[in-house]
């Protein structure tokens, strides 16, 4: 199994590619080549161009969930790709929002501190209707690739979901984040779980992966965790998220993205060598 990051918000070695604030990964495996995500706009499918990826040849398109970020490039990709459907869990179509504080979120709007729409764009849903999956159920791809909707909320969430609005019938609402999935795909050597950002926890996705299989090992661990931490603050959360993957993963972890710089940090004291931070142009075997 091989993954690219075709786009992410850091740079790396490769000059060709270049990086924005977003995540898309492309993952090949014997059973089906899927990208999970498209970044903030057209950018991952330049990259691809540039690093010699054929987009025609993705079979499925894996939406994380329904922000800007992991959403923008959707055009760009049905562009490219004229066949492959795209999995959504029902509800990312909603309008999103991201505040400038947190607290309640009728409040915030009325002081002007519902900052910026970060959902996606809703003329590119309609026009592309006919290529997108809605789901509200675990479902199998094929073999050995899931799309996964059962989270569990047995560990805490992020704090910064706080930020984090859904807008309904003119009312800014906590996004509940019942619109984000979990991608799961197995070889030989266990389960590799794949976020987006893991508002839901990235334990908690974890513990997703294991309820249809408990006794499958996870291999690895791929994607965002949204673990951002302010410099002042203490990092209990990250500590606790560190030492949990050090326990359950059996091979690398490998994030970006949302996960944050000095989340990373504590993230690396507690894994080792076993914690890979990601840049966009990225080639790693799993």
């Amino acid at each position: 199994m091989r993954v690219t990051v075709l786009v992410e918000n850091t740079s790396g070695p490769l000059t060709a590619v270049a990086p924005e604030f977003g995540l898309s990964l492309l993952v090949e495996a014997k059973a089906a080549t899927v990208l999970l995500d498209t970044g903030s706009s057209g950018l991952f499918a330049r990259n691809a161009n540039a690093l010699g990826i054929d987009l025609a040849a993705v079979d499925w398109l894996v939406l994380s969930h329904g922000h800007f970020d992991h959403g923008g490039g959707l055009a760009a990709f049905f562009e490219q790709n004229k066949h492959a459907p795209v999995i959504m869990r029902r509800g990312a179509e909603r309008p999103f929002y991201g505040s400038a504080l947190p607290g309640l979120p009728n409040v915030l709007h009325r002081a002007g501190l519902v900052t910026r729409y970060i959902g996606l764009n809703a003329e590119v849903l309609r026009r592309y209707a006919e290529r997108i999956r809605w789901i509200d159920a675990n479902t199998e791809l094929c073999p050995s690739v899931t799309a996964l909707t059962a989270i569990p909320h047995i560990h805490c969430l992020p704090a910064g979901n706080r930020h984090l609005l859904a807008e309904c019938d003119g009312r800014f609402l906590p996004d509940d984040l019942s619109h984000e999935l979990v991608l799961v795909m197995e070889h030989d050597a266990g389960a590799v779980v794949f976020t987006g950002c893991a508002h839901n926890g990235v334990l908690n996705m974890l513990e997703a992966a294991l309820l249809p299989k408990p006794g499958r090992p996870i291999s690895s661990v791929v994607g965002g965790f949204h673990l951002g931490v302010p410099r002042s603050a203490p990092t209990p959360e990250v500590q606790t998220v560190g030492r949990a993957l050090r326990q359950r993963v059996t091979g690398t972890v490998y994030t970006g993205h949302c996960t944050g710089a000095r989340a990373v940090g504590v993230l690396q004291a507690e894994l080792g060598p076993r914690l890979k931070a990601l840049h966009t142009g990225m080639q790693f075997e799993l």
